[in-house]
């Protein structure tokens, strides 16, 4: 008896010779090289880099301003919030869970850099210490977070957030109130950042622009990782990948230390460009807005991180010049955030450049 054999259908060589196949090798790789409009994640980088050059620099060409040092304040800020919700992903994106105390590690590195700063260490060898200070005080939370979820981890993370706040507000050996003033800005090969290019803006734009370019390849490379892989599968459905092996606390834990350490890069940064430090920028409004950054970009997209920081930053900078060109009583701002939040939850609940379940 002849014993009919089935195609593997697994092999190119089963599939018919008019069919592309949409899985595999192939695929994959187009995948990973497809990061924008068909470009890959180089192509990007290098786009990027020639225009925040231009755009750093072009009024050094021209007889005229171009580019106010208003408006660089402003990309300053878009930078340092994209690094934070690229941060915040980790959690509110790739694993699942909604924190509302972010701004507590913001706040962190922001502090332990201001600190060292003003004791006499290099900025640059502050950032890595405040990481791991901060990536310290993560683990309390992230061991709450192995038992909560959900409304209950909401109201923990806010109120490691407020905890902290009110400990800066009371600690007199870190400012308390008055917080700490005088932070000096940093130098790069004996050179101050506030002097490189024609305004004192553009040396940070540079700087956060690299931080934001590292932080995006550091996230993309998680994400495409064993460990990124792990966290998609806690965020669907705990239970099914705690029966195929997956030790979901620890990753749990993993992605809140990555998370804190990528926001304590963004507060030191924030502690040398606003050469103070203040217990306001471990408020839960802080938080609020991180978390709203990444709702409205998208959850578990760089992409998306990058355009909810433009959005969240340009925006509010919009209404309140209409407010005072109108001579406004109220902030016009304030309606159209809540408004906001309302559309994109009622119409685009995966956020502009989020990815589907």
């Amino acid at each position: 008896m002849k014993v009919r054999q089935r195609p593997n259908l697994l092999t190119a060589d089963s599939a018919p010779d008019n069919v592309v196949p949409t899985t595999g090798q192939n695929s994959a790789t187009k995948r990973n090289n497809d990061w924008f409009f068909g470009l890959n994640g180089i192509q990007i980088f290098a786009i990027a880099t020639a225009f925040v050059l231009v755009f750093c620099f072009v009024d050094m060409l021209l007889p005229i301003k171009l580019i106010s040092t208003y408006i660089k304040h402003i990309a300053v800020n878009c930078l340092i919030y994209a690094i934070l919700a690229m941060g915040l992903n980790f959690v509110s994106g790739y694993i699942g869970q909604t924190s509302l105390g972010h701004a507590a590690f913001f706040g962190i590195g922001a502090y332990a850099t201001g600190l060292m700063v003003l004791g006499g260490v290099s900025f640059w060898f502050t950032i890595p210490i405040a990481a791991i200070i901060a990536a310290l005080f993560s683990i309390p939370m992230a061991a709450a977070a192995q038992r909560v979820r959900g409304s209950f981890l909401v109201v923990i993370t806010y109120g490691f957030g407020e905890v902290l706040r009110y400990i800066c507000i009371n600690t007199e050996a870190i400012g308390a109130s008055s917080g700490l003033p005088g932070i000096a800005t940093p130098t790069i090969f004996g050179n101050k950042l506030t002097k490189i290019g024609p305004t004192t803006k553009d040396g940070y734009i540079l700087l956060c622009f690299v931080l934001v370019c590292l932080v995006a390849f550091f996230v993309n490379r998680v994400e495409r990782s064993r460990v990124g892989y792990a966290f998609h599968a806690i965020r669907e459905d705990e239970i099914a990948a705690l029966s195929m092996g997956i030790d979901v606390n620890w990753y749990k834990m993993l992605a809140i230390i990555l998370s804190a350490v990528i926001c304590s890069i963004a507060g030191s940064v924030q502690a040398v460009y606003a050469t103070f430090v203040s217990p306001e920028i471990l408020s839960s409004t802080q938080s609020i807005l991180i978390l709203t950054i990444v709702i409205v970009g998208g959850k578990r997209s760089i992409k998306g991180a990058i355009l909810g920081a433009i959005i969240m930053t340009i925006l509010p900078e919009i209404f309140h010049s209409v407010q005072e060109l109108f001579k406004l009583p109220f902030d016009p701002w304030m309606i159209l955030y809540g408004l906001i939040l309302v559309i994109m939850m009622r119409y685009l609940p995966q956020g502009f450049w989020g990815k589907g379940e």
